[in-house]
């Protein structure tokens, strides 16, 4: 994965720490419990914002850490990779894929990806490549089959 620099990882931290469940437990709104998995915490525990008690478990965290990092290198790479925007074989691409699949579980993303251009849900064996979109408060990052964004003027 790559290395990042201070503003990078401050970002990275927004970026994770914005994403919990709605709904937690007692434990956890308190800061007694992760706010993911309401599990104990241990010393790595990590505060997700300095105006409230919410913490994470290290295991947690990292996690999702590992899926946001993982995501970032594989949308780096196809911006720059003519094949992968071609929708052609690329190997560094499915690899940067394949290093992102295995972080899905342990970031807590236990739901099907779907492409975000016919809405059909993403299969291991498809070309795929990350899409990221701007929303109106926060970025949104995604999956997109590469034949059904060949349509468009770019994948970015």
């Amino acid at each position: 994965m790559t290395d990042l620099s201070a503003a990078e990882s401050a970002r990275l931290h927004q970026l994770i720490t914005c994403e919990y469940p709605s709904t937690i437990s007692a434990a956890a709104a308190a800061g007694e419990a992760c706010v993911w998995c309401s599990g104990p915490l241990g010393v790595d525990a990590v505060g997700l914002d300095t105006r409230d008690p919410r913490i994470g478990c290290g295991s947690c965290y990292g996690g999702r850490r590992a899926w946001y990092t993982t995501w970032y290198d594989w949308h780096r790479h196809v911006r720059r990779c003519v094949p992968c925007q071609q929708a052609r074989v690329c190997h560094v691409g499915s690899g940067l894929r394949s290093l992102h699949e295995i972080t899905r579980e342990s970031a807590g993303k236990v739901d099907p990806s779907y492409c975000v251009s016919c809405h059909h849900p993403v299969h291991a064996g498809e070309l795929v490549v990350p899409v990221r979109w701007e929303g109106t408060t926060q970025d949104h990052l995604g999956y997109g089959h590469t034949q059904c964004l060949m349509s468009r003027a770019t994948v970015r």
